[in-house]
């Protein structure tokens, strides 16, 4: 994995910026599947990629 181009996990359903791996503060399975909460890295919340 490179530091330099993380993979996108999504965008951020408030200002919409690209959210990635390096964003991530928690990850946990569900019975859905994974699921994480992220830091965006332009408005600062957390949020669920979407």
């Amino acid at each position: 994995m490179s530091t330099t181009n993380p993979p996108s996990l999504g965008t951020c359903p408030f200002c919409h910026a690209e959210i990635t791996r390096t964003d991530v503060i928690l990850e946990y399975e569900t019975d859905s599947g994974p699921a994480v909460y992220a830091e965006c890295p332009e408005c600062r919340d957390v949020v669920t990629p979407q």
